[in-house]
């Protein structure tokens, strides 16, 4: 047995040297694939941003609507209880819409648009709001339809056994 492990490799490749020689494809270097890849790469760029209706990004919107001084980015203590509880209610947490608050301050703070696309980035890395209370409401939903269902049935059969 110790001879036949010695004995040489018992896995080779078939045509390993006519691979070495195989040159890509020149469809591979068109300008249309070319442009064709551009396009799919700038389609990918703008899925990965955040939908207009995520929490998040709903919030950094009317923080920066509420800021007020221009580049001093001035939010009042009373304006930044409103948003934050605002913020409660969308699903985030007091923490996170502070700082969705901070970026936003931040941004136009250093002369770019409070909501340009490096304050979406970092808006991504916010926790997202959780749903963590339409769990309950789910399952008394779906007890709410087997009841009913149960109650169709037995007066289903109740008219059957009558007639």
């Amino acid at each position: 047995m110790a001879q036949s492990l010695q004995s040489g490799p018992v896995l080779r490749l078939v045509n390993a040297d006519a691979a070495l020689e195989q040159r890509p494809s020149r469809v591979a270097t068109t300008p249309d694939l070319r442009r064709a890849a551009g396009s799919v790469a700038t389609e990918n760029r703008a899925a990965a941003g955040l939908s207009a209706l995520d929490a998040r990004w709903v919030f950094a919107v009317q923080v920066a609507r509420t800021l007020d001084g221009g580049k001093a980015a001035v939010l009042v203590p009373e304006k930044r209880r409103e948003l934050v509880a605002g913020a409660v209610r969308m699903g985030l947490r007091a923490f996170d819409a502070n700082l969705v608050i901070a970026l936003v301050q931040d941004a136009a703070r250093r002369g770019e648009s409070p909501l340009s696309r490096e304050t979406e980035f970092c808006l991504k890395l916010v926790k997202a709001p959780s749903d963590e209370g339409s769990e309950g409401w789910n399952w008394m939903l779906i007890v709410g339809m087997a009841l009913l269902l149960a109650g169709g049935a037995l007066a289903g059969l109740m008219i059957w056994i009558r007639s």
